[in-house]
């Protein structure tokens, strides 16, 4: 497949101003796809928008992919964060890049095509570990990043799982699940007053986070450390974590 051809042929496909072998097309008013040809030509490096373009943006995030495409073209990680990304006018800090087990983009009516694309999108470091398998990178990129959005709020890495005396709320399972960062402050916020509750969420590095409630106080247990903990310090301390 000569990989080139079959991107400038997409219907409506015009070359991207100031970045080489790439082109951009709408295949509907909604979105605007970007595609770049990798450092060897091989593999297609594309970004899809839903709603506002900013092609700026666009070509920086295709740019800074493809100087760092060795990070991660044939690595097998299914979820990639490549970061040193800055442009101004975001806050974007990072390039997320998925295989096409994940993303999916051009899966029916190219599967050729589809196996050599990774979907290129503007992140956050703090979204993406690196460690994430197939299925749980399948469930972050399809239904919490929204990857397809220019202007989206971050959406920090967190797994958690809980058990609320007070509500008869709880997790299931003894793992941690992914949830979203307004859950584990609000399943925090809940644990005063509740005792034998706790919360307990881990960040994108691996390390883990833990309070309980015995009735008369929050104990807070990270790096092998056990201490009090006060109710209006846990918003703080949830985000400080999982940054």
């Amino acid at each position: 497949m000569n990989l080139g051809s079959v991107l400038s042929a997409m219907p409506g496909a015009a070359p991207v101003p100031n970045l080489a072998s790439a082109w951009r097309w709408s295949p509907n008013p909604m979105f605007t796809f970007t595609a770049a040809l990798s450092t060897d030509g091989r593999h297609n490096l594309q970004v899809n928008v839903r709603g506002r373009y900013d092609e700026a943006l666009v070509a920086a995030l295709l740019a800074h992919a493809r100087a760092h495409d060795d990070t991660f073209v044939g690595q097998g990680q299914p979820l990639v964060a490549v970061g040193g990304f800055h442009h101004d006018g975001t806050e974007f800090d990072t390039v997320g890049v998925a295989t096409a087990e994940v993303h999916g983009y051009h899966a029916n009516e190219n599967p050729e095509l589809s196996a050599v694309t990774y979907a290129v999108f503007p992140a956050y470091a703090s979204e993406i570990s690196g460690r994430e398998n197939e299925e749980e990178a399948w469930g972050r990129f399809r239904k919490m990043l929204q990857p397809n959005k220019l202007d989206r709020t971050e959406v920090p890495f967190v797994k958690m799982r809980y058990d609320n005396t007070r509500t008869r709320s709880m997790s299931k399972g003894d793992t941690r699940g992914f949830a979203p960062l307004a859950t584990l402050v609000r399943e925090l916020e809940l644990l005063d007053g509740a005792p034998g509750s706790f919360v307990e969420w881990e960040n994108r590095h691996g390390t883990v986070w833990r309070v309980d409630s015995t009735g008369d106080t929050l104990e807070l247990t990270h790096d092998a450390t056990r201490e009090p903990v006060l109710p209006g310090q846990l918003h703080t301390v949830a985000r400080t974590s999982v940054q």
